[in-house]
């Protein structure tokens, strides 16, 4: 069965959102045939129902990571999907990304987080 990951993060972080589903997979740490990503920013068109879209695939998914960043604190989006993710009781794994900022405030919201930081600068 192949797992469900959805990805969450601010637009303006989607290099760091791309390096670390590549990282995933080039580590070994998920298994490319093992692993689906579903991306809320992919596949939109217009007339879409974003929020039902969204809720569809939290749903289906296993876990959920959240890029955390200045950009995603701000983001009405990160905001409502990692609610969301908490409300359904997904397993979160918040990626922590350092530009000279403070780690975001919803993640004490958000309940049992898994956190892992990194270095978005590379």
């Amino acid at each position: 069965m192949t797992e469900k990951i959805f990805v969450s993060y601010a637009y303006q972080d989607r290099a760091i959102a791309e390096r670390v589903q590549d990282h995933l997979r080039t580590h070994g740490i998920v298994a490319t045939a093992d692993i689906e990503i579903l991306d809320p920013q992919k596949g939109i068109q217009a007339g879409d129902n974003i929020r039902e879209m969204i809720k569809a695939q939290m749903m289906a998914a296993s876990k959920v990571v959240i890029i955390t960043s200045s950009n995603s604190a701000q983001s009405q989006w990160v905001n409502y999907e990692a609610g969301m993710a908490a409300a359904l009781g997904k397993p979160i794994i918040a990626i922590v990304a350092h530009h000279g900022s403070r780690k975001t405030d919803f993640l004490t919201s958000l309940g049992d987080v898994r956190t892992i930081e990194i270095d978005d600068a590379g």
